[in-house]
């Protein structure tokens, strides 16, 4: 098996701003509710997650107070900013001192692109629904990413590093509500090896079960690792379906799990669709729906059986240098290049052949 690919991620921002508590959200199966009993994070909190198999995240929680982001950009600075893969910076949409909050964002950045100058940057502004009421066009929000964006622009004017290739990505969240699976998911997506030719088997998955959508969740936190739309998505639907899906079936395993029973899977066949959302992998759920009136879940159900041998042995792959998959040496839609891989005559890595 191959050895996992380890990605850090810091989650940074000043304290109070709520990212220990979004980590807890996420990785920890808290509530929202749950998070009002969690304390300040003292210094860097480190902790290891499998996503996939193929793919583990090292995150760094970072402790907002002054005393600690000083020490961040001074005596740590080499250690806490080398070989980031993506920073999370955490805001608080409240906050009175945004001028000096903005400051330290800078001072943080320039340190991150001077360190690791390919990292990604996701900046999530927190705590929405303290204000959604009174300003539901979100006016603040869109004035605080335009002076991140300003930042980022500076930051990269000062390096002048052709490296740096990321633009700074903004989201707004809250632990109450489906926007941060969104931000999250977005974020993970984005680190999965081979997360293209996971998406393209799932299409493939997608159309040869009559399926108009398939998404994959990770089985833990249940984000939304990969998603394949159709025409369905033109249709007048929330665009905020599957985050929201993942808010409730998170919910839901956490009731199942104080009542000592344990979550399997769902399946229904409605008057104008067909829906399954049941294991693929040890490490995935996989999603599908059908408006085809002639499919029924058992046929759905035997198709997730059969293809989950070969995608538990793919996603745990996070480099391709040997073979192709039988499906991709078979379809010209999933074609990758592998080197050494043009004789058609050397067995797939998925062929049983000896």
């Amino acid at each position: 098996m191959s050895t996992p690919a380890r990605k850090k991620v810091l989650l940074m921002g000043k304290s109070g701003s709520g990212k220990t508590s979004m980590r807890s959200v996420i990785f920890s199966n808290y509530t929202a509710r749950d998070t009002r009993r969690l304390g300040a994070t003292i210094d860097v909190e480190q902790s290891a997650v499998r996503f996939l198999g193929g793919l583990v995240l090292n995150l760094w929680d970072c402790g907002g107070q002054n005393a600690f982001v000083d020490n961040y950009l001074s005596s740590q600075k080499d250690t806490i900013f080398s070989n980031v893969a993506v920073l999370i910076y955490v805001f608080d949409i409240t906050s009175n001192e945004w001028d000096g909050d903005l400051r330290y964002f800078e001072d943080i950045l320039f340190a991150l692109r001077e360190n690791s100058p390919e990292a990604g940057v996701w900046v999530l502004i927190n705590k929405m629904d303290l204000i959604d009421k009174e300003d539901p066009q979100r006016k603040k929000f869109k004035e605080r990413k335009a002076d991140l964006l300003r930042v980022d622009e500076s930051v990269r004017e000062e390096l002048k590093d052709e490296s740096i290739r990321e633009v700074l990505r903004c989201f707004p969240t809250s632990i109450w509500d489906e926007s941060l699976y969104k931000a999250w998911s977005s974020i993970i997506h984005t680190l999965i090896p081979n997360i293209s030719l996971i998406t393209s088997h799932l299409t493939y998955l997608r159309d040869l079960c009559l399926a108009v959508e398939a998404v994959l969740f990770e089985a833990d936190t249940f984000l939304v690792i990969a998603k394949s739309g159709s025409p369905l998505d033109s249709r007048e639907l929330d665009q905020q379906r599957f985050e929201k899906i993942s808010e409730i079936v998170k919910g839901f395993k956490k009731t199942c799990s104080r009542n000592h029973e344990q979550y399997h899977g769902f399946e229904a066949k409605f008057n104008d669709c067909t829906v399954i959302l049941e294991p693929l992998t040890k490490n995935t759920y996989i999603m599908i729906v059908s408006v085809d009136p002639r499919v029924e879940t058992g046929a759905l159900l035997y198709n997730v059986h059969q293809s989950s041998a070969h995608m538990v042995e793919f996603a745990t792959k996070h480099t391709l240098e040997v073979q192709k998959c039988g499906i991709c040496r078979h379809n010209k839609e999933l074609k990758y290049d592998v080197q050494g891989d043009e004789d058609d005559s050397i067995a797939a890595w998925d062929d049983p052949r000896p």
